[in-house]
């Protein structure tokens, strides 16, 4: 989150504590997100990737999906997964096949090479995980993730 953006949500205070306890989240969301991207690239870097790319492989390990698809999935624009389909296609971590249902939206499917790839990153990011949750309370974790997909619903209401 930018620090312009930050210092309007501080000049956004209010009498109110559920509305600044609102925009308190809403800031360490933002600070979250961009250390979450950092650590993402961090473990993607050894295998060549990017966070990014180790999205849309994830995005088909278990099954192909059309470009569209998997933007929707990632909350991205078709275009921004595109490129980085196509990226994935010429590095032969993954590849494009016919789909049944559609003459022209090809399904991305991933390599072997490029599941290697997924699965090593897979497994630093486990290592992550049990390094930077030793110690917290799963319920609390759950609540965390529940408030903020209720939220999420609550601003994508609110969308145009």
């Amino acid at each position: 989150m930018s620090d312009k953006l930050t210092t309007r949500q501080h000049a956004v205070k209010s009498a109110d504590r559920t509305c600044d306890a609102y925009s308190a989240l809403i800031d360490q969301v933002g600070r979250l997100t961009n250390v979450v991207e950092a650590i993402g690239n961090g473990i993607a870097r050894p295998t060549g990737q990017s966070l990014a790319r180790w999205q849309v492989l994830a995005e088909v390990e278990e099954e192909a999906a059309p470009v569209g698809t998997i933007a929707c999935r990632l909350g991205h624009t078709r275009q921004s997964v595109q490129r980085v389909a196509d990226l994935l296609v010429a590095d032969e971590l993954a590849r494009y096949r016919p789909n049944p249902a559609h003459q022209r939206a090809k399904l991305l499917e991933v390599t072997p090479t490029g599941r290697a790839a997924l699965h090593r990153m897979q497994a630093a990011y486990a290592q992550l995980a049990l390094r930077t949750t030793e110690g917290l309370d799963p319920e609390r974790l759950e609540l965390a993730r529940e408030t903020l997909g209720e939220l999420q619903r609550r601003l994508e209401s609110e969308l145009p």
